[in-house]
């Protein structure tokens, strides 16, 4: 198979399995026979990901990224204190099914990067814009019927009462904080400029979203990550962001009043939305980490051990807290690793911009918007699951592979038994996840982790 055919098939199927677990993911879900919307993402990532690595083998000149001596040594000592935790823990078999999900986005990581490459630039900006948009438009459209019913029927409604497809709407919201900023791409690409008004439109549409599902930790995340790149682009870059931030939140906030606050109160007398102060209990899980991990300060508990964790405040199966979840799970020492590794790479992406944008060419600013996506993504790893969720755990890797594009990494031919190899171990990595699919020691609470049943017997 011809590699460019290959890769508009990875990006193009990446965008279908998106659609079809978010938009589509109710109807989908009962098409199949899964009975919820969770656990359906968790199996389109995994049959994604196992199928174009079988179809990888049979790619030829493939190449794979080459990553630093630094990354590779942080990732291999990572992954070895990872297993031994997993072995030390009290659960081993969940600890190496939170191992073998991490090694299938490392997988899925390097089919984008592949596929990436192999498609010219801004073909490939088009596709990822058109995919983003259709699916803003589609869930927004949606979202605008649902609360017109609410408005004939005269009922009110919650944060969760407008969205389908979401068995919690803060899994929309980790979506958002990466789709939002993608949103921008017509901004700063000539090629995507005629679809500016339209991303106005849906930017504004989706701060509404934000707005009425009080998702606080998403809208501090977007104007966060903004601050950051604020600092890294040229003026030209740094006064149209502010402006098009601007003017998409005004025109939220003014939506959001005019729709969920004045019409509701006017129809049913009464209002649709409260101020929240509280941290959601995401403070007392935190400092139980903080408490707990003298305990076992060098391993951690394990691998997804968040999901035992006895005496824990609030029955969670992850601490809302990608540094917290680490700390707790893989102890100290990787997770001081993992910071400062991740940190690295971020402020290099970030000086990498700040030496490009001087340049001032569009194929070199188109990337401000998918760099903003990347911050954008990890600031709320700090106050969400976006390190848990299946399609925020891809969409990530997604917006990752994308910074390939820059032609600032190396890469090496992939012979016919590193395909094959890589392809066992997607076997293997696969074989381990389903085989805890409806397991008999997850207990009956929709509290999710890997599936929607995320807590385990202690």
């Amino acid at each position: 198979m011809p590699l460019r055919a290959y890769s508009w098939m990875v990006v193009i199927a990446f965008l279908c399995v998106f659609l079809l677990g978010t938009v589509f993911a109710v109807n989908f879900s009962h098409f199949i026979g899964v009975d919820n919307e969770y656990d359906i993402k968790r199996i389109l990532v995994i049959g994604f990901i196992w199928f174009y690595a079988l179809g990888l083998c049979f790619v030829k000149g493939v190449e794979l990224v080459r990553v630093s001596t630094v990354s590779l040594l942080s990732l291999s000592l990572f992954f070895v204190l990872a297993i031994a935790s997993a072995f030390a823990s009290k659960h081993p078999f969940w600890g190496i099914v939170e191992i073998a999900n991490n090694g299938l986005l490392i997988t899925a990581f390097y089919l984008f990067t592949i596929s990436m490459k192999a498609i010219q630039r801004d073909s490939l900006n088009f596709a990822v814009y058109v995919g983003i948009l259709l699916f803003s438009i589609l869930t927004l459209v949606k979202y605008i019927l649902f609360l017109f019913f609410s408005y004939a029927d005269t009922q009110s409604f919650d944060i969760h009462g407008l969205l389908s497809g979401y068995v919690n709407v803060r899994f929309f919201n980790q979506l958002q904080v990466m789709v939002v900023p993608l949103l921008l791409l017509p901004f700063f690409n000539q090629h995507l400029a005629k679809f500016k008004r339209i991303s106005m439109v849906m930017i504004a549409l989706h701060w509404v979203v934000l707005l009425q599902t009080e998702a606080r930790g998403a809208m501090i995340s977007l104007i966060l990550a903004l601050t950051i790149l604020l600092y890294f682009v040229n003026a030209e870059a740094r006064k149209k962001l502010v402006l098009l931030t601007l003017k998409t939140i005004l025109s939220g906030i003014f939506l959001w009043l005019v729709f969920i606050v004045i019409i509701p109160y006017w129809l049913i007398n009464g209002a649709n939305f409260q101020i929240r102060t509280s941290s959601s209990g995401r403070l007392d899980l935190w400092l139980y980490v903080l408490q707990s991990i003298s305990d076992s300060p060098l391993l951690g508990f394990g691998p997804m051990s968040f999901s035992w964790a006895e005496g824990k405040p609030l029955p969670n199966a992850h601490p809302h807290n990608s540094v917290m979840q680490l700390l707790y799970e893989y102890g100290i020492i990787s997770c001081i690793v993992m910071i400062g590794w991740v940190m690295s790479r971020v402020y290099y992406r970030l000086r990498y911009l700040s030496q490009v944008t001087c340049l001032s060419q569009d194929t070199t600013t188109a990337t401000i918007p998918v760099t903003y996506a990347l911050l954008s993504g990890l600031v709320y790893s700090l106050f969400s699951g976006v390190m848990v969720m299946p399609f925020a755990q891809l969409m990530l890797v997604f917006v990752i592979a994308m910074q390939v594009q820059d032609n600032v990494f190396q890469f090496y031919k992939a012979g016919i038994w590193t395909k094959i190899i890589l392809f066992l171990m997607v076997n293997v990595m696969t074989l381990v996840l389903m085989n805890s699919y409806k397991n008999e020691e997850l207990l009956p609470a929709l509290f999710p982790r890997v599936w929607l049943n995320g807590l385990i017997h202690y």
